[in-house]
């Protein structure tokens, strides 16, 4: 843990007015709400895919590459599953960045 930081931190938020820590929590408040969105969207969507990976016995690491190679063919299924498996990877990617 980085004490100075959190340091530096506390001492900006005390020196803030109340107009801006009233932004300040507003802003967390935004970002908290956000995440938990993007957390109910992951559990949606793995939902989803984990449905057609025990509905065509295959994980969907496996399927995407067959997929984009044309190897499955063009089965409605198959490009939903792809679509869901990319909603799910950005996602994933997006709540990553956010607690980074």
């Amino acid at each position: 843990m980085n004490t100075q930081l959190i340091d530096s931190l506390a001492r900006i938020i005390l020196s803030l007015s109340e107009e801006e820590r009233e932004l300040l929590n507003r802003k967390i408040e935004s970002e908290q709400r956000e995440n938990l969105q993007i957390n109910a969207q992951i559990l949606d969507l793995e939902t989803r895919v984990k449905q057609y990976e025990n509905q065509y016995r295959m994980s969907s690491e496996e399927f995407s590459p067959r997929f984009r190679s044309g190897e499955l063919g063009d089965a409605i299924d198959y490009f939903e599953w792809n679509v869901y498996y990319e909603m799910l990877l950005a996602a994933r990617k997006e709540i990553s960045l956010r607690s980074n």
